[in-house]
C-alpha cells in the first residue's frame, strides 16, 4: 500500500475549509488504497509564495521514504503561481514523488514545461 500524506491551505484563516479539504483528500485517499501517514495543514496563508510553514516542512520531509504521494484537494491549494507549481513539482520529481489532486486528478505524469529560474 502507497503511503500518502495530505496538504491543505487557506489564504484566510478558515479551519473549517481546511478540515473540509481534509475530509475530501482522506476519503480519496481510502477509495485509492492509499494509507495516510501524515497531514500538512496551512491556515491563513496564501499559495503565491513558499513561505508557508506546513509547505516548508512538507517539502523538506520529500527525502525521507515515508510517503510516496501527496495528495490534495485541489492544484490551487499546493501552489497558484503556474512557474512556481512547475519548480516545486520538478523538486518533487527529483525526490519520486506524486502529487495527486482530487479534484484535477494526477498531477506527477503530466509534461512539465521548461522553465529558466
Amino acid at each position: 500500500m502507497k503511503k500518502a500524506v495530505i496538504y491543505t491551505r487557506t489564504a484566510v484563516p478558515n479551519p473549517a475549509s481546511n478540515k473540509k479539504q481534509e475530509e475530501l483528500c482522506s476519503q480519496y485517499a481510502r477509495n485509492n488504497g492509499y494509507a495516510v501517514v501524515s497531514i500538512y495543514t496551512d491556515n491563513g496563508f496564501p499559495g503565491t509564495n513558499a513561505h508557508r510553514p506546513s509547505f516548508r516542512k512538507l517539502m523538506d520531509s520529500r527525502k525521507s521514504k515515508g510517503w510516496d504521494v501527496i495528495i490534495v484537494s485541489d492544484c490551487s491549494r499546493f501552489f497558484r503561481k503556474p512557474r512556481s507549481f512547475v519548480r516545486y513539482m520538478k523538486v518533487l520529481r527529483r525526490a519520486g514523488k506524486d502529487l495527486i489532486s482530487v479534484r484535477d486528478g494526477e498531477l506527477s505524469s503530466l509534461p512539465l514545461p521548461r522553465m529558466d529560474f
